[in-house]
Order: C-alpha cells, then sequence, then structure tokens
C-alpha cells in the first residue's frame, strides 16, 4: 500500500469543482496521465473521512474514472435532515443548493453495480455525521450487489481516524487490512 493525499478544491459551489480533482488523481495515480511516475499502480483505491467521505463515495458513484475499491471513514452520505451534515452540503453547493442537487449529491440515490467494493468505519455515538449515513450508502451497495463491509464501533464520536488514542485503533486498522487482503485475493 502506497498512500498518496489529495489536497482538494471546495470552491462552495460548483459541486464538480471537488470530484475534477479527485478523478485526476486517480488517473494520475492509475498511470492514464502523467504526473506520478513510478508511483503508479494497477489498482487505485480512495479513502476519505467525514466530507472528504463524500467525495470518495463521489468518485466511487459518479466518478468518470472509478477507483478499484473505497474505504469510507464516517461518510458524509446524505443530504436529508436531520440524517446529514448540513455544513458539507453548503461547503459543496455553495448558493445553487436545492431539493434537486440536495437528492443528486445524497449519495445513496447513486450507487449502481459499478460502485467499487466499499468498506465503511463508523462509530455509533458519532453527532456530527449521523452513523445513519454510512448505513444508507451501505444498504444502496448491497442491494446493487456491490461487495461490501461496515464496522461500527461503539464510541469514538468524530474524527478519531486520526486520533492515535481511539479506543478501538487496532481493531479497525485490522479491520481494513483485512478487508483489502480478502479483496485481493478475490
Amino acid at each position: 500500500i502506497r498512500p498518496a493525499v489529495l489536497k482538494y478544491r471546495m470552491p462552495n459551489g460548483p459541486p464538480e469543482v471537488p470530484l475534477e480533482d479527485a478523478v485526476q488523481a486517480l488517473r494520475i495515480l492509475s498511470g492514464e496521465v502523467p504526473g506520478a511516475e513510478g508511483f503508479t499502480a494497477e489498482e487505485v483505491g480512495i479513502a476519505g473521512f467525514s466530507a472528504g467521505g463524500h467525495l470518495a463515495a463521489m468518485a466511487s458513484t459518479i466518478g468518470s474514472c472509478r477507483p478499484a475499491f473505497s474505504i469510507l471513514f464516517y461518510p458524509v452520505i446524505t443530504a436529508e435532515k436531520g440524517k446529514g451534515h448540513q455544513g458539507s452540503f453548503n461547503a459543496l453547493l455553495g448558493g445553487s443548493r436545492n431539493a434537486e442537487s440536495d437528492t443528486w449529491y445524497s449519495l445513496q440515490n447513486r450507487v449502481t453495480a459499478q460502485t467499487p467494493p466499499t468498506l465503511l468505519l463508523l462509530s455509533d455515538d458519532d453527532k456530527v455525521v449521523p452513523p445513519v449515513n454510512g448505513i444508507l450508502y451501505y444498504n444502496a451497495l448491497k442491494e446493487h450487489g456491490v461487495k461490501a463491509s461496515m464496522h461500527i464501533y461503539p464510541t469514538g464520536g468524530h474524527g478519531w481516524g486520526i486520533r492515535d488514542h481511539f479506543e478501538y485503533k487496532e481493531q479497525w486498522q485490522q479491520a481494513m487490512l483485512d478487508w483489502l487482503k480478502k479483496l485481493n485475493e478475490a
């Protein structure tokens, strides 16, 4: 595993700009376009945390160059009132936000059989991005026959993916490695 970090643009609308950045990064890392000579791979996955999880899910569902797999940590998925993180959708859609764009960018609605295998990592007590976001996405993946696995840890709140003191750090890391190994064997 060779990680790369994407610093993407969030222009507060138009919403295709962050997706363009993610798609371009996938193309570069897969060797389709120059820019990462010596660092390319036959299979390139994507991982994202929170709003970055929404971007990773966008690349996985509506991107023109899809990753081989995605790993989503407590992802923003839906704009549905009471379920989604409204600030993320305001930042993504800017002043053009309306019911139609909310539905379009609620990514549980965009899953198809071509969506790549996905691992979701959530915590039950996340008050920032309720775990129902990941659950909606997981259910949509399963409805379309996409390989998916989901781990919901009982505590941790939001943002634990970068915390050394997260109680379930060893478990999520092992779950991810096991999932990647199993995916590689398939």
